[in-house]
Formats: C-alpha cells, structure tokens, sequence
C-alpha cells in the first residue's frame, strides 16, 4: 500500500520533532535525595541547578557516559546547610549517604561548571562527608572547575582513575578517615593537587603534575601513605610541610632515573604529543631527529617550568588523547607492585589514570 504525500510529511515531522527533544534532553536536579537514585547518560545532561544533598539514607548512581552539569549561580535559593563559610555562595554535591560514580574508560562521568570562569571558580566541588566507604567509589570521572573538585571528610572511599584538572584544589582530605586516592591525574589546579588536614589517606600511583603551585600540601602531622606517585612541575614546590623524605631522590632504578624512599617518581611524566616526549625522540639514537612530532600544542607549556615561575592561568584540559602516556614516560609500569593494581592486561600498574585494573 502507497503512502500518500500528506501522511509522510507528518511522520517525517513527528521523526524531526522526536530527535529534536533527544537532543536537547536534559533534566534538571537540586535538593535532597533520600532513597536509590540512578542517573543514566540518555536522560542527561543532569543539570545541578542549587546544592545537593545524598542524605544518609541515600543512593545515587550515576552510568558511565553521563554528564552532570552546574549551574554557575544558586538560581533556586537553596536553604540546605552550608558544608562551611566558603561554599555560602557556590553550588556543592554533598554526599552523606552513598555515591557511586564509575565511568569507563572510553565512557568517562564528566563533571563541569556550565561557565567556566578563568577569574574564579564557579561551584564548590563534591564533598563526601562521612559518605559511605563501602558503596561509595568516584572512578574513571572528569571533574574541572571547582574551588575543589573532591572535598573528603572522614571517609575512606576509593578514589581512582579520574581526571582532575584546572580546579582551585584537587582533592582536600580533612578532619578524619583514610581514603584510598589511586591512579588519578591531578593536574592544571591553582592552589595545590592535594592538600591534606588531619586525616591519614592512602595515596598511590597518581601524577600530580604542572600544578600553578603546590603538588602535595600537608598539614605536618598527618599520617599518610605516599607511595609510587610521579610528582613534577609544580610551580611553587613539590611538597610543603610533608615528610622531608618525600622528594628526596636516593636510588637509581632500571629505568636509569631516580625515586625517593617511597619509589616516587620526580621527573616529568611525559605525555604522548608532548614536548618533552619530542626531545626524548630526539635523544634516541635509534630514531630520527623530529621535533615537529609535537602533535599536542597544549601541552608545550606544562613541561619543565621553573621553580618560582608563574605560568598564566589559561585552561589546558588535554582531552582523552593528551592524556595518554608516551613510551617514553618513567610512569610505565613503574606503581605498585601488588595484584590488585595490576593493569587491565596483567602488566604491572602504570602510574597515572590510563593504569590499574579496569573496574
């Protein structure tokens, strides 16, 4: 049977108007969220519109592939209990309850303001304040523009496998608890990667690189686990108030680079595209001279600045493909040991997000 004219322009306009409304799908979150709760990709984006709050008695469970973002202003004039003083005016996620976060790694969680502000930043971050360690779990995420990104209090929740970039801190580990920190790229944050206050975190195998100033900012009596991390450029210093280990290069490994006590990297992570990774092509003999094989103008400003240099504020998200490590990069297999942080093919853990287990 024919179809005539006037019946396939109506469905050919019903067919328009369906993807129209699939692509400008977005739904719109605030408040209190008190029982199970899962946010998938195909309802989003989830937009944040005034602070959230994962109450004890709740869950939310956010797919892979989802983008969650916030508004830059509390738009609905949210009466929920401030986190404290600083974040009076900034939109948070406070999670109380439990917070399971885990991307993939071609399908990250990505966290975003809806403006980024190169003056200031414009929402206060996740804070996990006594959050569930045991359904609580942020993983293979992307999360920018945040005073800072993760706020964790008297938690132990594992923390692995995200990509943390230009926020004020990266992740600020307060009053108690011992979060498992592993194999996250913390980097392009103004005031410090990670800043730790009397509390005792487990952190392994991150790069905490080309931050504007301080890599790992402690509070000079916390008990921390800092080990098999790549620790470089960081403008105002690697390490403050830290034990004066830390840093302190002692032993030459198989790599023909050095670790302190703690098998630490110090030297630049080098990422594929990168400058330093053109001139470690032209240092291999075996290859021909090229420095045109810098592919990701991004980063040519990160590697090897100068203690006591300013870069210039600027964004410098390197995308999935800045972030990939070169073959060159010291990080290659060089994390923990143990079964456990094994890579996806067996191989023993690279330091940085692109090592360690899958899930």
């Amino acid at each position: 049977m024919k179809m005539n004219s006037k019946r396939r322009f109506t469905l050919a306009a019903a067919a328009l108007l369906a993807l129209c409304a699939w692509a400008s799908a977005e739904t719109r979150v605030s408040g209190v969220i008190d029982r199970e709760v899962r946010w998938k990709a195909e309802d989003g984006p989830f937009i944040v519109e005034s602070d959230l709050l994962i109450s004890k008695r709740g869950n939310l469970y956010i797919a892979p592939g989802t983008r969650v973002i916030i508004r830059s202003k509390d738009t609905l004039g949210s009466t929920l209990a401030q986190f404290d003083k600083a974040d009076s005016s900034l939109i948070s996620i406070r999670v109380q309850g439990s917070l399971n976060a885990v991307g993939r790694r071609s399908n990250p969680i990505i966290f975003d303001p809806e403006r980024f502000d190169l003056t200031g930043y414009t929402w206060r971050g996740i804070i996990l304040d006594g959050a569930d360690p045991q359904n609580t779990q942020i993983a293979f995420t992307e999360i920018s523009g945040a005073t800072t990104a993760l706020t964790i209090r008297n938690s132990n929740a594992l923390i692995r496998n995200n990509a943390i970039e230009n926020n004020n801190i990266g992740i600020h580990t307060i009053q108690g608890g011992a979060p498992r920190i592993h194999n996250n790229l913390i980097t392009s944050c103004f005031t410090a990667g990670i800043k730790v206050e009397r509390s005792n975190p487990e952190i392994l195998n991150n790069i905490i690189a080309f931050n504007n100033n301080l890599g790992l900012w402690c509070d000079n009596s916390s008990k921390i686990t800092f080990k098999h991390n790549c620790v470089f450029g960081n403008t105002d210093g690697n390490f403050l108030d830290c034990d004066p280990e830390l840093g302190k290069l002692t032993r030459q490994v198989k790599r023909r680079d050095s670790t302190d006590v703690h098998n630490n990297i110090i030297a630049d992570p080098i990422f594929a595209g990168s400058a330093a990774e053109a001139r470690a092509i032209e240092l291999d003999i075996t290859l021909q001279t090229d420095s045109s094989k810098v592919k990701n103008t991004r980063l040519l400003h990160l590697p090897n600045l100068q203690f006591g240099t300013k870069p210039r504020r600027e964004t410098t998200n390197m995308g999935s493909e800045g972030r990939q490590l070169s073959k060159y990069s010291p990080c290659a297999n060089a994390g923990d040991p143990g079964w456990s942080f094994k890579n996806a093919d067996g191989t023993r853990n690279t330091i940085g997000m692109t090592g360690g287990p899958d899930l």
